[in-house]
């Protein structure tokens, strides 16, 4: 099993640019870009908390979920 970011969906949904949200959220716009590609393979807690506040969201299900490997 892996954790997928689904920061891509959820910025789509609101409309949001990754330079809008590297700006909100305090956060640079390359780590942006790689969260949004699944291509980290740390994520830093402190990191997606900024993230989900400037995007204002509550569920964390919306942000990440687990996918099965084959």
């Amino acid at each position: 099993m892996k954790i997928v970011i689904k920061l891509k969906e959820a910025m789509k949904t609101r409309g949001v640019t990754q330079l809008q949200l590297a700006e909100m959220a305090s956060v640079r716009q390359a780590a942006i870009s790689e969260l949004c590609r699944n291509a980290r393979e740390e994520v830093n807690l402190n990191m997606l908390n900024r993230i989900a506040i400037a995007l204002n969201i509550t569920d964390i299900s919306e942000l990440m979920q687990f996918e099965e490997t084959v």
